[in-house]
């Protein structure tokens, strides 16, 4: 269901609030040195799984703090060679991440971040180690690498693939016999998984609202009793990065194109407009493409081509003011004059 919800045009804006995610894979626990007073052996493992719930706060400017808790866990393949080695290392923690995130200004975020925390390293029955078992754990220092990429399904939730370096302090453990020894533990982590994201760049009744006509001049007087008095300006709106009329656009120019046709008027300007989500030269082009859409359909709808003006103001004059970078439906528009 969550590959066929409708994505907005704002899906890869700057977000700004609390997100909760969850991820798990596979992690690759790499060989561990145990070592003690007459013992030296070295552990190997199989892949094993890795759980990570988290909540996490987005600043909008691309970074984004993460506190998170994982579990991971992998079998004993062989010790030093010993065939038929038994028992599981497991890995309990809690972290706290720093994590930025590159907007592309697409679906597609790649992501870095680094966490601390702490780890409780727990060999269970990991045997055989100087003849015995270990059945201990530890308490120790974690910290962790993290690199990804997220993919945008809509405005609150993203998948997410992931690579994550996790590593400790040695623990220090105590065998069966009584013995102290110490140990290693790190891996790599393939991981997927989704978060949904519960702010946004700036407060909406709804993620991308249907935009209406809005006139902009008082309603000139019928020239007839009997014919409604329509508005002189009209205005319509596109999808981010595009210039290909909505269905509720080509609504509007069809009114638009009647009233022409009705009153009389003799000249139309279209002037198309972009918001600053792009560079000034870029966005002077996309204004430029969608009032050339814009001249097209009134042409189509019966208008002469001779009597439609475009002009293009790109991102210089926007009808809801913003920051640079900042996606704004309302600026995404051709207004349409007529004289």
């Amino acid at each position: 269901m969550a590959l066929i919800m409708p994505v907005s045009s704002s899906f890869a804006e700057e977000k700004k609030g609390v997100y909760i995610g969850f991820v798990d894979g596979f992690n690759f626990t790499t060989d561990s040195d145990i070592s003690g007073p007459a013992i030296s052996t070295e552990a190997d493992f199989d892949k094993g799984a890795v759980y990570v719930p988290a909540i996490g706060y987005r600043y909008g400017n691309g970074l984004r703090t993460e506190f998170e808790g994982a579990y991971r866990k992998n079998s004993v393949d062989d010790l030093s060679g010993v065939l038929n080695g038994t028992g599981r290392v497991k890995a309990k923690s809690l972290m706290a991440n720093l994590i930025y995130d590159f907007n592309l200004n697409s679906r597609f975020m790649p992501y870095i971040g680094a966490g601390a925390g702490m780890a409780r390293v727990d060999f269970d029955g990991v045997r055989p180690v100087g003849g015995v078992r270990i059945d201990d754990e530890d308490d120790v220092f974690a910290y962790q690498g993290i690199a990804g990429v997220s993919y945008w399904l809509s405005d609150a939730l993203e998948l997410a693939l992931e690579y994550r370096y996790f590593a400790t302090q040695d623990p220090d453990l105590r065998t069966a016999a009584g013995v102290n020894v110490e140990s290693e533990y790190s891996n790599h982590g393939a991981l997927f998984g989704l978060r949904w994201n519960f702010g946004g760049p700036r407060k909406m009744a709804q993620a991308e609202p249907m935009p209406v006509a809005q006139p902009v001049a008082a309603p000139a007087p019928a020239p007839e009793p009997v014919k409604p008095a329509l508005p002189k300006t009209f205005i319509v709106f596109f999808d981010w990065d595009q210039s290909v009329l909505t269905p509720e656009a080509t609504r509007i120019l069809t009114e638009a194109a009647a009233y022409a046709q009705s009153s009389g008027s003799v000249r139309i300007e279209a002037t198309g407009h972009a918001d600053k989500s792009g560079s000034a030269v870029y966005n002077m082009g996309l204004s430029e493409r969608r009032a050339a859409a814009v001249q097209a359909k009134l042409v189509a709808l019966g208008i002469g081509a001779d009597e439609i003006g475009t002009i293009a103001k790109g991102e210089t004059d926007p009808l809801v003011p913003t920051a640079d970078g900042v996606r704004e439906p309302q600026n995404r528009r051709v207004e349409i004059l007529l004289k």
